[in-house]
C-alpha cells in the first residue's frame, strides 16, 4: 500500500520524485510478525507460573513488573524488522532507494544513475527470468504475492555483478526515467498513479 506520494513540480526542470512503499505482511514476512507478537507474550506470561508456585518465586513478585517491561522494550526494538517500508526518489538523474524498519531507522539501500540502468521494463513473466539470472536482487515491491500493474525493475552492475531493483513505479517516475535513458525504457500505460 502506497503510504505517502508526493511530487515536487517546483524544482527547476520538475524532476524529482519521492514515492513510499509499505510492504504488505504476507507469507514469510507475515509469519515473522505473528512469531514476533507470540514469543513477547509468551515471555512476559511465563513468569507469572514460577513466581505463584516457587517459594523463590515470591520473592520475585517484584521483578514481574520490569520483566514485563524488558519484554515491552524487547518487543518494541524488534519490531521494526517486522514493519518494512520502501521509498524511493529520484534527484538529478540519480534513483536512490532506503529501506524504513518500524517508521524509525532509515537505511539507503541503493544509489544508482538512471543513465548506468541497462533495462528498465514492467515486471512480467518474462522479467522473472531475467531478475532471477542476477547475482543482487532487491525486491522493494509492495506484495510478492498479488503484484500490481505499477509493478517495474531494472538492471544495472553493482561492484562488478548483475543487479535488479523490483519496485512499483507511477507515471511521474517513468517520466523522469525516461527523460535521463529513454532507450532502455519500456512503458505500460495502464499504471494506476
Amino acid at each position: 500500500m502506497a503510504r505517502n506520494t508526493s511530487y515536487n513540480e517546483s524544482n527547476e526542470f520538475g524532476n524529482y520524485v519521492e514515492y513510499c512503499i509499505e510492504k504488505r505482511s504476507e507469507g514469510a514476512y507475515r509469519h515473522k510478525r505473528i512469531l514476533l507478537r507470540t514469543l513477547c507474550i509468551f515471555a512476559a506470561i511465563i513468569i507469572i507460573p514460577i513466581v505463584t508456585y516457587s517459594t523463590a518465586g515470591k520473592l520475585l513478585i517484584t521483578f514481574v513488573p520490569v520483566w514485563m517491561g524488558l519484554c515491552g522494550i524487547a518487543y518494541w526494538y524488534l519490531s521494526r524488522f517486522v514493519n518494512i517500508e520502501y521509498e524511493y526518489r529520484i534527484v538529478q538523474g540519480e534513483f536512490q532507494m532506503d529501506v524504513i524498519y518500524g517508521q524509525r531507522q532509515r537505511k539507503e539501500l541503493i544509489t544508482v544513475r538512471i543513465r548506468d540502468m541497462e533495462i528498465i521494463h514492467p515486471y512480467d513473466e518474462a522479467a522473472k527470468n531475467a531478475v532471477a539470472a542476477c547475482d543482487v536482487v532487491y525486491d522493494c515491491s509492495i506484495s510478492q504475492k498479488h503484484p500490481t500493474p505499477d509493478i517495474y525493475y531494472f538492471l544495472y552492475q553493482e561492484n562488478g555483478k548483475k543487479a535488479a531493483v523490483i519496485f512499483e513505479a507511477t507515471r511521474k517516475t517513468l517520466d523522469i526515467m525516461k527523460f535521463y535513458n529513454a532507450s532502455v525504457l519500456t512503458k505500460k500505460d495502464d499504471l494506476r498513479h
